[in-house]
């Protein structure tokens, strides 16, 4: 459908090339941060342009589509768009993706276009039996960030009252100065999806069912707002 037309959205999964992010291991298999969140990024893009929306997939790896497997290999060839190589370097690395997304966005501001919005995908790194549920935060001066904010995690709230035993969800909204959050010129949306760690968490990202769920709920979030 056309429910998302004339907006635009930037999908931004955390770390890549040099940086595999947070790092964890399960049934001899190794899990990096990067390959998780990369994969629920293209679902996302996939889910978004369905509804006739314009996306960016910021991160690419032009060897990965998506995938299916529970065990997604870790790898370092990951590039910013534009074929840009991704320095190791933290703040160079964030520099250059939010310099892509700003030029991006600027180009579209020139057309006309409002609906703008940067969504940031990351898993997190806690102590292995810390489980956590998605969180969000936006930018503290931003409305716009802190509503779709709500709006994505309203629909979370909903979905686990329906599909977890327990019906409870405890993930949690907050501003935070991260760069990220703060740089990047359209509203941005910086999710942390879960703790990569844990055993029970684990099973978002090692299912394919589940981190096409991400992709959905996370849409239907958006079209929602």
């Amino acid at each position: 459908d056309n429910s998302l037309q004339g907006k635009v959205y930037y999908i931004v999964s955390g770390h890549g090339g040099p940086d595999p992010g947070a790092m964890a291991e399960t049934e001899g298999h190794a899990l990096c941060e990067d390959e998780y969140a990369y994969d629920v990024a293209l679902r996302l893009c996939r889910k978004l342009i369905q509804h006739g929306a314009t996306a960016y997939v910021i991160v690419r790896d032009e060897n990965d589509g998506i995938r299916d497997e529970a065990y997604l290999e870790c790898d370092k060839d990951e590039t910013c768009y534009g074929d840009r190589k991704i320095p190791l370097n933290q703040l160079t690395r964030l520099k250059q993706r939010a310099h892509v997304i700003n030029d991006l966005y600027a180009s579209y501001k020139r057309k006309g276009i409002k609906e703008q919005y940067c969504l940031v995908l990351h898993v997190d790194s806690r102590h292995k039996d810390k489980r956590t549920d998605l969180y969000f935060y936006h930018h503290k001066n931003s409305r716009k960030s802190k509503k779709m904010s709500q709006s994505i995690y309203e629909v979370f709230k909903n979905k686990y009252s329906i599909y977890r035993a327990n019906g409870q969800y405890n993930g949690s909204i907050s501003s935070r100065n991260l760069y990220m959050v703060r740089e990047t010129h359209p509203p941005t949306i910086y999710i942390e999806m879960g703790n990569l760690r844990n055993p029970k968490d684990q099973k978002r990202f090692l299912l394919n069912s589940n981190r096409q769920a991400l992709a959905d709920w996370i849409t239907e979030g958006i079209i929602n707002h």
